[in-house]
């Protein structure tokens, strides 16, 4: 279920993406997602979930913290039309 939610939040912002006339910085954000968000699902095992709190909680915040960077340097380096 989670590599499943993952991968719509993954289409879902290149959507965004695209009906925001965004640029490559944003794009490159989804791309740095799409890794971290699979390394994420990676860490975790079914039999092993002492890792749990760092790929969710952890990795969740590192995620955010990033995208928004680079929505923010899209924004104001890039073509966006958000302004």
């Amino acid at each position: 279920l989670t590599k499943l939610l993952h991968s719509a939040s993954i289409i879902l912002l290149g959507y965004l993406g695209i009906r925001m006339n965004m640029g490559m910085l944003y794009f490159a954000g989804i791309l740095v997602t799409a890794i971290l968000l699979a390394y994420e699902n990676a860490i975790i095992k079914a039999d092993d979930l002492s890792r749990l709190n760092m790929a969710f909680f952890t990795m969740n915040g590192v995620i955010s913290v990033l995208m928004f960077g680079f929505v923010a340097a899209e924004v104001i380096f890039g073509r966006s039309a958000i302004v």
